[in-house]
């Protein structure tokens, strides 16, 4: 499912990629990708093991009223506090946003994103002796209000995202730090 996902999404960027334009009124569509990343908040459990994330994200923008309606998706790597040889840990977050972004005073923007965001982590499993590694995985809804600016291409947004691991029985939080570039 997410090799098709991830087909699909190629595939519709590759054929809307002549026709995408920066975020500006009268454009009909955009595309645009940004680093991202911030700190691990949420569940006290799982701050004890993580610190932050970073990662790529891309956005997929068709306008939409008097603004635009948004499909996020991204990769993060959800990086460990400490990494030792007894117990190394390490995380990939995946969300996938559907959203909608509103571009009020020329350049100043808010949105509303919401949708599934997948969980690995990895660790060591420590009764193995052959230092075996485990692989956890949990999914869940994800939610993401956001407020930022567009100066031409360049955008540069704060998000809180919260993610509801069923699996993990716990809630993920990310404030992250969006850098951006749209065409």
């Amino acid at each position: 499912m997410k090799k098709i996902m991830l087909l699909l999404v190629t595939a519709v960027s590759t054929v809307y990629m002549s026709q995408a334009h920066a975020q500006k009124n009268g454009k009909p569509f955009s595309f645009g990708f940004g680093f991202e990343g911030g700190p691990v908040m949420g569940d006290a459990g799982f701050k004890s093991v993580f610190s932050s994330e970073f990662g790529l994200s891309l956005r997929f923008s068709v306008k939409a009223g008097p603004g635009y309606a948004t499909f996020s998706p991204g990769a993060l790597l959800v990086i460990p506090k400490s990494l030792s040889e007894d117990d190394i840990k390490v995380g990939s977050h995946i969300p996938l946003r559907l959203g909608y972004k509103y571009i009020f005073a020329g350049k100043f923007f808010v949105m509303g994103e919401a949708g599934y965001a997948a969980y690995t982590v990895y660790s060591a499993d420590a009764g193995s002796e052959s230092d075996e590694i485990v692989k956890e995985k949990a999914g869940g809804f994800t939610y993401a209000p956001s407020v930022g600016v567009n100066l031409g291409k360049f955008e540069a947004g704060i998000r809180y995202e919260t993610t509801h691991l069923k699996d993990f029985d716990t809630k993920v939080g990310l404030l992250g730090l969006r850098l951006g570039f749209n065409f």
